[in-house]
């Protein structure tokens, strides 16, 4: 449920819209800032949210079936994966965000996901500036040649295809340009590479 229908929801039934100060209470938020971020960008709440929340005000929302072909999984909306020259996490701000299940290249219930958002068009025409990214996170798993990771190096964040072999780490863009020339990382500086996920999916809005 999106924050404006929330509001409205609890409008009908309990005769007002709480203010930020009672969302704290209710939801355990660090800040007010959480509230207002939230209704700003018009957030989905999570259904263990919805549930504190009619615990609170002893009321019952009418809940919406999207779950059923939706996945609900966390969207940090100021983390970027740069898809260019490296971008810095912002935040660890996190929401929840109802995604198709076939916007995913392969869903399993047992790996665990999130969405970040891509900046830069380094990736292009794969990755588009502003596109929403699903990321499977990593377990120690094999770097899977050519594929899209996301990871960080020189504390900043790449979203990039990655070439591991014996002696060396090849980072390649799949934007053609001369600016975005393949990186290679040498074998004594490959731990320098901290991979975070496997981007697994794009949900990307109609612009």
């Amino acid at each position: 449920m999106r924050h404006s229908e929330l509001m409205q929801a609890l409008q009908n039934l309990i005769g007002f819209k709480p203010p930020a100060k009672a969302f704290v209470k209710m939801l355990g938020f660090s800040s007010e800032k959480i509230f207002y971020t939230r209704a700003q960008r018009d957030s989905n709440y999570s259904e263990q949210e919805l549930d504190k929340i009619e615990e609170f005000y002893a009321i019952k929302f009418e809940r919406s079936n999207i779950t059923t072909d939706c996945v609900e999984i966390d969207y940090y909306p100021e983390v970027f994966g740069s898809c260019g020259k490296g971008a810095f996490a912002l935040s660890e701000i996190k929401e929840k965000m109802f995604v198709p299940k076939n916007s995913f290249m392969s869903f399993s219930p047992v790996k665990q996901y999130s969405v970040i958002n891509a900046i830069g068009e380094s990736m292009l025409p794969y990755i588009h500036d502003k596109d929403k990214l699903i990321v499977e996170h990593f377990e120690d798993e094999q770097i899977k040649d050519n594929k899209i990771y996301i990871f960080c190096y020189n504390n900043e964040i790449f979203v990039k295809r990655l070439i591991k072999n014996v002696k060396e780490l090849i980072i390649k863009s799949d934007n053609p340009d001369p600016m975005y020339r393949p990186i290679i990382i040498e074998k004594e500086e490959m731990n320098e590479v901290k991979i975070i996920g496997q981007i697994v999916g794009i949900v990307r809005e109609v612009r």
